[in-house]
């Protein structure tokens, strides 16, 4: 009863630490004296301090009684944990069940007397075998038999605890599920659940380390960036880039923070490294302690917003609502321009966007930007067969020389193996301009983003125009016989050219190039490319009156070939 007054300030599972730890304290002082006092002279002074008589049997009774104590202290850990276990669990998950936590909590009671009651049994153990030469047969008895009581309670408890959290898991899902049905004035209380700790700091700020608390996401747009804890290098580079944060920006609307789930309950080594070695390069903010989400909120993660291992960027609004299940490919297409990362804005983008070579390329590399801004024809070239971008490179330069602002780029495929070794030579041989490895991987990453946005909204390849050109690049992105893509920045008329097409077509320009003053170079590519024009034709098309016409060349709907751009004024009366 002293023991426990002085310790009534702490939880029940801290008193058993404290007792634990005083016990230890006490039988580590007297065993390291009693096996050194014959041959330490420190040791020796030590045992006289304390009255320690100097007998040669000690020893021998200590030894008889080390093994049940040692088992004993063993049982007392193995308990004290299981009491630690349940009181780390968080308010949120504890006050979904009042009375299987009452239960727990006599049980807990019960377990942490026990601990205490047995720590002074053990120190009464052993004073009275030094200073009053009780017999170590009884010693022993009274100490396996309380390492016996011991473990059953510690069995009985841990199948009570296992028993309580196969509960508590299983309402944490139903109960996040109501929670994000339901209205709330802010964000935090689905925050809280989703990331409940006993601690108040459940996140850590990438940039400062510091841990943080869910309010410091209160009143944003919540982005939840869920990945594998090993998730590539270039895949988290990419999202990096297309989010750059900024520290000046501390009122932004939004914030992001890193969720990682392994693929197993526990973490591997591999896991481990992997991300303590990302986590330095993520400057928002991320789980304080990844390994202690809970079960229950990682199948609902799993089940619910169908994290399978590709990462997923799932939206929050303000009020913790949840307004987008996937904002990777948005955020990947247009970045900052998706705020706020719904669905529905998802929707409006798209019916902004065309096929442009200003969408394709974006900000993935300023250089091109630049070109474009310099009103130059863009090329994007790719193939897996390096003779053919030899001679694809040979007629573009003739076309160059001639004094047509025109830049080729090599882009690679989606195959990073086979544009590396391609990449490698064009560099060597200094044959066009190229994106960098890991550039060219944002910008397949992103092609691949933009079709699956199109496809999960229900557009369809026969009837989207962007779709069917989008599929057709990506489906011919490794082909051995090479494509070409030629295109102003903001223009919508992109020629695509593959193989032995494309070569043929550009070993013609001393035949189609002089159209190029006239009709623009990709006029004077349609015009080479053409069928013949039918003799006679008349057609003309009426183009409503607009303060910036088009630039963009027309085509005519008979015989496909260029029609030069009149101006027609038509009386509106009737």
């Amino acid at each position: 009863m002293a023991v426990l007054e002085s310790v009534e300030k702490y939880s029940w599972g801290m008193k058993a630490v404290i007792v634990l730890v005083a016990f230890a304290m006490s039988y580590g002082q007297f065993w390291l004296v009693i096996q050194l006092y014959h041959e330490n002279p420190l040791a020796l002074c030590l045992a006289m301090l304390k009255g320690i008589p100097k007998k040669t049997e000690l020893m021998s009774v200590f030894e008889n009684c080390s093994k049940p104590l040692i088992y004993l202290f063993e049982k007392m850990v193995d308990l004290t944990k299981c009491m630690l276990d349940f009181e780390i669990l968080p308010v949120q998950y504890t006050g979904i069940d009042y009375e299987a936590t009452a239960l727990m909590k006599t049980q807990i009671h019960l377990s942490s007397y026990w601990v205490m009651r047995s720590a002074v049994a053990c120190t009464s153990q052993i004073t009275s075998t030094i200073y009053e030469h009780i017999n170590p047969v009884s010693s022993v008895w009274e100490l396996w038999s309380l390492a016996h009581r011991i473990s059953y309670i510690h069995y009985h408890l841990k199948k009570e605890f296992d028993s309580f959290k196969l509960k508590i898991e299983k309402k944490i899902k139903v109960n996040l599920i109501h929670l994000l049905g339901e209205v709330h004035d802010d964000n935090q209380k689905v925050l809280s659940s989703l990331f409940a700790l006993k601690k108040d700091f459940p996140l850590k700020s990438g940039l400062s380390k510091d841990k943080v608390g869910v309010d410091v996401l209160i009143n944003k747009e919540v982005i939840l960036f869920i990945s594998r804890p090993n998730i590539s290098l270039e895949k988290l580079l990419f999202i990096l880039q297309q989010l750059q944060y900024d520290s000046r920006h501390e009122n932004r609307a939004y914030d992001i923070v890193w969720v990682p789930i392994a693929k197993a309950i526990a973490w591997s080594h591999s896991e481990k490294k992997a991300f303590s070695s990302l986590l330095e390069l993520w400057p928002w903010y991320l789980l304080y302690e990844p390994t202690a989400l809970s079960l229950s909120v990682i199948e609902f993660i799993k089940d619910v917003w169908q994290f399978h291992g590709d990462p997923v960027m799932v939206v929050l609004d303000f009020k913790g609502k949840v307004t987008s299940l996937n904002a990777i490919d948005m955020i990947s297409i247009w970045r900052d321009l998706a705020y706020p990362f719904s669905v529905a804005r998802e929707k409006e983008l798209w019916v902004e966007q065309s096929w442009t070579m200003e969408l394709l390329i974006d900000n993935i590399y300023p250089l091109i930007m630049y070109w474009m801004d310099q009103r130059k024809i863009i090329c994007l070239h790719g193939s897996s067969n390096i003779n053919w971008i030899r001679e694809l490179t040979k007629k573009m330069k003739a076309i160059t020389n001639a004094s047509v602002q025109v830049e080729l780029i090599y882009v690679g495929c989606k195959d990073m193996e086979i544009t590396k070794d391609i990449l490698s030579t064009i560099i060597s041989e200094n044959l066009s301009n190229y994106l960098p490895l890991l550039k060219i991987y944002f910008f397949w990453t992103r092609l691949e983003c933009m079709k699956r946005s199109k496809l999960r909204l229900g557009y369809e390849t026969e009837d989207d125009t962007f779709l069917n050109e989008l599929s057709s690049l990506l489906s011919t992105s490794s082909a051995d016989k090479g494509w070409l893509l030629v295109g102003a920045a903001k223009s919508k008329d992109i020629l695509r050219l593959t193989g032995n097409q494309c070569l043929e077509l550009l070993s013609l320009f001393d035949v189609w190039g002089e159209y190029a003053n006239k009709f623009g170079i990709l006029g004077a590519m349609r015009q080479a490319l053409a069928p013949p024009i039918q003799a006679g034709c008349g057609n003309f098309a009426i183009i409503p009156h607009v303060e910036e016409i088009t630039e963009d060349a027309c085509v005519c709907k008979i015989c496909n070939a260029l029609m030069e751009k009149y101006i027609m004024y038509q009386c509106t009366s009737v």
